[in-house]
Formats: C-alpha cells, structure tokens, sequence
C-alpha cells in the first residue's frame, strides 16, 4: 500500500466508527470499480471514496466550528448549521482531505463536497462518488442494489435514481430539503 493510502486508512480506522469506516471502505471499492468501467481515474475515485465522509465523526458543533475558522465558502451555511448541520461533513471532509492528506486535485475534492447536496454540472467522479455513496453494499435500502447494477451500465441514469431516491427519503423523512439540492435535481432533470 502506498503511503498516502496507509495514512488514509490509519486516520480513518482512527476516526471513524467501525461501521462508517466499512462504509467508507465500500463506497471506494464501488467507485474504483465504476471509474474503470466508466473511464475515470480509479485512483482517484478510490480516493474520494475513502475520504468522502471523513468528518463523519465531529460533532456539529467541532464541525461547524472547523468550517467556520476556515472560511470556507458555503452555500447556505447558516441554514445547514442551524437546522441539518451534518450535510456540512462533506464540505469539511473536502477541508481535512486538502489540509491532512494535501489532496489538491479540484475534480476529487469537488467529488467529496458534492456527494450530499450535488451540484451543477457535476463531473464523470462526483456522479461516482454520489452514487457510489447512495449504493454501496453496506446500504440495505431496497434501491441501492438496483442503483449499484444500473450504474455498471449507465452512470448518468444511476445518478439520477440515487438522487430521486434521495430527495424522496428526505421528504419521507419530513426534513428540509436544501435548495443546492433542488437546484441539482432541476438541472439534470431540465
């Protein structure tokens, strides 16, 4: 193993609980395995997938408060800190990915940001990630197996399911939806 990828695994079995850290682990096997389909950097989407949520393990509060002494920029900041403050882990995992691991490549941190909320024009590895985080093995959810088989096939329908999927559990949930997340669905669905 390479060093970068030993001081990944040893920060995350560190960090995270053990069944995140499988998570974690599964969401890389998925994207590595979707990127050679597809024509993506597999290192790369290895990568992403191991780091995606690497913030899993802060508190809102430590999370909120990291992202704050960073000054990073995001969309509805407040609104996320206040009424669902966990979708922040991926804007914080981007942060711990460039600042721990000194990850500079934009597509594999955007990938990390992106697979909560989505975004616009998503590229080839955020789609991976995104549904490679929806439909990774250790998700029982009854949709993620058919997500993980359309996306050997065709990714940009996987994409869409995992985020209708998505979007109706957070609906069935009785939760806000953000409008990053809106936004997202509009434009691939437009």
């Amino acid at each position: 193993m390479k060093s970068v990828e030993k001081e990944i695994f040893d920060y995350l079995s560190r960090k995270l609980s053990p069944k995140r850290f499988e998570h974690s682990y599964n969401v890389s096997v998925l994207a590595s395995e979707l990127a050679e389909i597809h024509g993506e950097n597999i290192l790369k989407a290895q990568t992403a997938g191991l780091l995606h949520d690497c913030a899993k393990s802060m508190t809102d509060k430590q999370m909120i408060s990291f992202l704050k002494n960073k000054n990073v920029k995001i969309p509805y900041f407040k609104e996320m800190s206040e009424k669902s403050p966990q979708l922040l882990h991926s804007f914080a995992a981007a942060e711990i990915a460039k600042e721990k691991f000194g990850i500079k490549d934009a597509d594999l941190l955007n990938a990390i940001k992106s697979h909560t909320l989505g975004r616009e024009d998503m590229s080839l590895l955020e789609k991976i990630i995104f549904v490679a985080d929806s439909a990774s093995v250790d998700r029982k959810c009854k949709h993620s197996a058919g997500i993980r088989k359309l996306a050997r096939k065709d990714i940009e329908k996987a994409f869409i399911k995992a985020l209708s999927k998505k979007i109706t559990y957070i609906i069935g949930e009785k939760e806000p939806i953000f409008p990053q997340t809106i936004i997202t669905w509009n434009y691939y669905v437009s």
